[in-house]
């Protein structure tokens, strides 16, 4: 995720690197540029912060294609190879790739989940489209991007719409939903 907002910055890697050397994320380098290590793990809450400033500094659309940006880069499970199956390894994944106490927020051995980030919940509706619920503590404009990413990823062809009909994480509740 950290790799995927530097890149997301593009031409504005001096900002993202501001932004998350602020923070406490990665190491200034030579070039006064961050370096952040894809293997290495970060506090959540820096990170958090991070986005918030992230948005401050460039809105929503930074956010969006921090999203896009991190699929394109993070390691899927096994087996991924359509929509429903993007959808089925979702929550498992981001349990994965964060931490608790030190340990990976998903065992691959025993399927069990440790609770405290929140979820990515799925169903297939009944003309064929997919609603995500979504209740982490990541900014909304980054779920759609990283839902919007894994469509691209996939080459499929679709929208994600974030639904207003249902509550949202700008509005202080604490799940948004997209189809």
């Amino acid at each position: 995720n950290v790799l995927g907002l530097v890149q997301a910055f593009g031409q504005f890697k001096s900002i993202a690197s501001q932004i998350l050397l602020a923070e406490g994320i990665g190491q200034k380098g030579p070039d006064g540029l961050v370096i952040v290590q894809a293997e290495a793990w970060y506090p959540f809450d820096a990170f958090l912060r991070a986005f918030a400033r992230a948005s401050q500094h460039m809105g929503d659309s930074v956010l969006h294609q921090i999203g896009v940006s991190v699929m394109k880069s993070v390691e899927w499970l096994p087996g991924v190879k359509d929509i429903k199956s993007m959808m089925e390894s979702m929550d498992a994944g981001y349990h994965l790739h964060h931490r608790k106490n030190g340990r990976p927020m998903w065992d691959p051995a025993t399927g069990r989940i440790k609770e405290g980030i929140g979820h990515y919940r799925w169903k297939e509706l009944p003309d064929g489209a997919v609603e995500v619920e979504s209740d982490n503590p990541y900014p909304c404009a980054f779920d759609k991007g990283m839902l919007f990413g894994g469509l691209r990823r996939l080459h499929a062809v679709g929208a994600i719409l974030h639904d207003e009909s249902h509550p949202c994480r700008k509005r202080g509740n604490r799940s948004c939903v997209y189809v």
